[in-house]
């Protein structure tokens, strides 16, 4: 079975404050011989495309072996007035090379944006952790895995260490636990320090 965990990018959504969001319009262009031709044009700050991973630098390529990988998922959805921490998580799931993804159901209070800026956070201490392990990418169904200004010093730490964050994942709740494989396949653009990705489930 495949399951889409992709958000969908809205038109006109704001994720961050200042953010340009998603704008989409027809315009004409011609071609070299003169002829009239119409087409879609669209622009988006790339932090603010829904679903993405934050590589933090615009010269990162994620090697091919990373987008196919097994995955585990941490249900931390009784978690929401405080961060989550290792004692809240059953460590010995937790292998080289997997995609952890932590599933907190923010996804439900997208159209809410008061709600959905204050969501649940991963502590530093699980951040360090899963680095230590080795892990692959880490995903999360809010605006990020750390809160205000956790939130770029834990996509900092994870860029410097070439484990990057994946963020506003959605439909975590149709997936397993684990005995599954996750297939991110980012957008393929240069200079970019965010990649839109699409990523899928099966299992």
């Amino acid at each position: 079975m495949l399951v889409d965990i992709t958000q969908t990018t809205q038109l006109g959504r704001v994720y961050r404050a200042g953010s340009k969001p998603l704008e989409i319009k027809s315009v004409k262009r011609y071609s070299r011989s003169g002829s009239e031709y119409t087409t879609t044009c669209f622009s988006c700050d790339v932090h603010n495309m829904g679903t993405h991973i934050d590589v933090m630098r615009t010269d990162v390529i994620i090697e091919n072996d990373r987008l196919i990988s097994e995955g585990v998922k941490f249900d931390v959805s009784n978690i929401t007035d405080r961060a989550i921490e290792l004692d809240d998580l059953e460590l010995s799931r937790i292998k080289e090379g997997v995609y952890v993804l932590f599933q907190t159901n923010w996804d439900k209070y997208l159209d809410d944006d008061e709600k959905y800026s204050n969501h649940p956070e991963v502590s530093m201490e699980v951040i360090e952790y899963l680095v230590g392990k080795k892990v692959n990418m880490i995903g999360i169904d809010t605006l990020g895995l750390g809160l205000r200004r956790n939130h770029g010093t834990i996509d900092e730490y994870l860029a410097k260490n070439k484990i990057y964050g994946i963020e506003n994942l959605a439909n975590l709740n149709s997936i397993p636990e684990e005995n599954f494989k996750v297939y991110c396949l980012p957008i393929k653009i240069e200079g970019l320090d965010a990649l839109p990705a699409r990523l899928l489930v099966e299992f």
